[in-house]
């Protein structure tokens, strides 16, 4: 298997499939290319120019379902340089390089031969098992948005998504709120700014409630450990002497249970009306750009039971993850047991030079197909 899972990864890391704009198909393709090799029938299904999802599935003798479910986008390189390409897969010791090779196309791949073996052994099921590569999970969840309009979900017993957790068994993950601030203010000259209204410095009268919350809004639930708020991407201005007639403010707000999107947003709603009500205040506008649940499983639950045991630890072991992931949306009220596990270190998500232990990669192809035959036999 060694021989055979190295270069598949390489492979799937040498794919530029980053979001935006995915091209997922190219990734698409290896998985169809090497199911023709095999015999394992697929199902390729297009969401747009450029992207689709691809899943298999192994028949089970009962009912049920498990869903073995990863993303085949990453998020871009960024402006930093690297030591190595980041779209080499170029292997160096135990550690195999590449943007994505942590988040998640370790994980991708681990889960994806896993389930390959399984058919190829033509081992008996007593549940139907899918391998689920989505489109889109970085920006929009658009693969995992078509994947829940096409297939019904009340027969999944369990969900497994390989992102990166350095192998620990997490039960779940914190929700996500991203919020778009607009200030609109009135252009002059610089030179006379009371002739106008400055949308930047309204902004940073924003940023100053935003401060605020992120005290009034914290507070702490494990495993999935303290709620977050922080502003992360301001743009304004049009040059150095014209005084601002617009600003944007984007802002991420990580939640945990029992915190609610809806209530929270309400509340900063009313936060900026209080604060732009006086005659001389700029218009704003405020919206919701993304709206991820937190979701959080069971230490009981058998697939999380399973994973400890195949461990070999305890309930005590479990974590949480601080990330948002695609059962956000397969699972947002947490319905389905989901346990989440991968080979890759999450601290090495979205950075330069990110890389995953190769070892960790191959204990984890173990590791999933022991789940399956475990949970699924």
């Amino acid at each position: 298997m060694e021989k055979e899972a190295i270069p598949f990864l390489q492979e799937l890391i040498q794919i530029d499939s980053t979001n935006p704009p995915g091209n997922e198909n190219k990734v698409t393709k290896k998985f169809a290319d090497r199911c023709e090799e095999t015999g394992l029938a697929y199902n390729i299904t297009d969401i747009a120019s450029g992207r689709s999802n691809f899943h298999v599935s192994l028949k089970g003798e009962g009912k049920g379902k498990v869903i073995f479910c990863g993303h085949m986008d990453t998020v871009l390189v960024g402006e930093q340089p690297w030591e190595y390409a980041p779209f080499s897969g170029e292997l160096v010791g135990d550690k195999l390089y590449g943007r994505g090779a942590s988040d998640m196309k370790s994980g991708l791949a681990a889960m994806f031969l896993a389930v390959e073996s399984i058919f190829q052994e033509k081992r008996a099921l007593s549940k139907e098992i899918v391998f689920l590569a989505t489109a889109g999970e970085e920006v929009d969840s658009c693969g995992a948005r078509q994947y829940l309009q096409d297939e019904d979900m009340r027969d999944v017993e369990a969900l497994v998504i390989g992102e990166p957790t350095n192998e620990k068994v997490s039960v779940g993950h914190k929700g996500a709120l991203w919020v778009e601030v607009v200030t609109f203010g009135k252009t002059a000259h610089g030179s006379m700014p009371d002739e106008g209204i400055n949308a930047v410095e309204w902004m940073g009268r924003v940023i100053q409630i935003v401060e605020s919350l992120k005290l009034d809004w914290k507070i702490s639930k494990s495993p999935l450990g303290e709620s977050s708020v922080s502003a992360n991407k301001m743009e304004g201005g049009v040059q150095t002497n014209v005084i601002p007639d617009r600003c944007t403010l984007n802002i991420d707000i990580r939640t945990v249970a029992p915190q609610s999107h809806e209530a929270l947003f309400a509340e900063l709603k009313q936060r900026l009306q209080d604060l732009f009500s006086d005659e001389d205040a700029p218009a704003f506008e405020m919206h919701e750009r993304l709206n991820r649940p937190s979701i959080l499983t069971n230490e009981s639950s058998p697939i999380i039971t399973t994973a400890l045991e195949l461990k070999e630890t305890n309930a005590d072991a479990v974590c949480g993850v601080p990330y948002y992931t695609d059962g956000a949306v397969l699972n947002p009220e947490s319905r389905i047991p989901t346990l989440i596990y991968g080979p890759g270190n999450e601290k090495l998500a979205h950075q330069p030079n990110e890389y995953v232990d190769v070892n960790a990669y191959l204990r984890s192809i173990d590791f999933y197909k022991k789940l399956i035959l475990a949970y699924a036999t």
